[in-house]
């Protein structure tokens, strides 16, 4: 009786931790800058990101892909430096397109060491949203 009482109490505790399990989030993980949202109308997915070489060159790249039927995309990327606490506008581009499709892909050189990102808005027919690249240091 006692070894029937002990497999049922893992047989419990397993079937417990399972249906726990079930109620869990799924969490997906993009790249790097990467932003993905079931609900968005128009954008399919954006992105933004920054690299900083050793030399000072910074790469900026900022993408807005539209869902099917998008007819206007527009990006725009402002590479920013960390001063007091705040973030300062150094350079931006931009790129609009009669497509479902804009990106910038740019370099510039840094003359000043610190903390930089890339700040990006994106917008797919009337839909627009924001995004924020990793923290590059110089």
């Amino acid at each position: 009786m006692k070894r029937f009482f002990n497999v049922s109490r893992v047989l419990i505790l397993c079937i417990c931790i399972i249906i726990s399990g079930m109620s869990l989030p799924i969490i997906v993980h993009a790249e790097d800058g990467v932003k993905v949202e079931s609900r968005m109308t128009y954008i399919s997915s954006y992105s933004s990101s920054l690299n900083i070489s050793e030399t000072g060159v910074a790469s900026i790249t900022g993408t807005v892909r539209g869902k099917t039927g998008v007819s206007s995309a527009y990006v725009k990327c402002t590479l920013q430096m960390s001063v007091s606490g705040g973030w300062v506008d150094v350079i931006s581009w931009e790129d609009s397109r009669n497509d479902s499709y804009a990106t910038v892909s740019q370099t510039y050189q840094l003359y000043s060491h610190g903390t930089y990102r890339v700040y990006m808005v994106c917008r797919a027919n009337t839909e627009e949203k924001t995004g924020i690249s990793a923290y590059r240091t110089y």
